[in-house]
């Protein structure tokens, strides 16, 4: 299989079938890429916080791109999605230059775990803020559905149309280097967290040798 990227009849195609069949039943709005492989589809976006480059990179503003939607069929091929992946990877570099970071999100309020991006090697990166929610009729419905106008409503304006307030769980957030530099500074960070364990577990040793010593003298006689 290759990755094709898409454009055309065959963009606007894979977006009905992304609006029809992903749990979100939504495509990015801003600047996109398409990419199908096999039956996969790979959706790579600019993240809507300019700043989340340098978030997850803090020592320069890096270029940061957003693996936005990952859509495959029910009963796809195994493996098929971390393939897909890879080669969208290498379909994006080719498409936009000096790319240093990709971040994709496992939504657990759909049961996503972010099995596929471990299996993939990207690198956890904790959770984001909670999410604010509507209920109404069993529909739950997001918050910025509510402030997509000039003026947004206000909270209790939204419960006053009959709608409670979730509080949902944030999305668990994976990372993958794909620069020279971003890999570089992945690798440090993880020998400096490796060193700073090694640290520990010696400071606990001594600190358990001490306080044997310490019994020891308190019993002798």
């Amino acid at each position: 299989m290759i990755a094709n990227v898409l454009t055309g009849e065959e963009r606007d195609e894979a977006e009905g079938v992304i609006r029809k069949t992903h749990y979100t039943h939504s495509v990015p709005s801003g600047k996109s890429h398409y990419i199908r492989f096999g039956s996969a589809i790979v959706v790579w976006s600019i993240p809507a916080n300019k700043n989340l480059g340098r978030f997850i990179l803090p020592l320069w503003n890096c270029k940061a791109w957003e693996l936005s939607r990952l859509w495959a069929p029910d009963k796809h091929e195994p493996n098929l999605l971390t393939q897909a992946i890879s080669a969208a990877i290498a379909e994006l570099q080719s498409l936009e230059q000096g790319v240093d970071i990709l971040v994709s999100y496992a939504d657990p309020n759909a049961g996503h775990k972010g099995g596929v991006y471990r299996a993939a090697s990207w690198v956890y990166h904790g959770k984001s803020e909670e999410v604010r929610a509507y209920l109404k009729d069993g529909q739950c419905v997001a918050r910025r559905k509510f402030h997509s106008g000039k003026r947004g409503m206000t909270k209790k304006e939204i419960e006053a149309l009959g709608f409670i307030e979730l509080r949902l769980p944030g999305k668990e957030r994976f990372v993958k280097p794909v620069s020279r530099r971003a890999r570089k500074f992945y690798r440090d960070a993880a020998r400096s967290e490796i060193a700073l364990v090694e640290r520990r577990k010696l400071a606990d040793q001594n600190l358990r040798e001490a306080l044997d010593l310490l019994k020891a003298d308190k019993e002798q006689p």
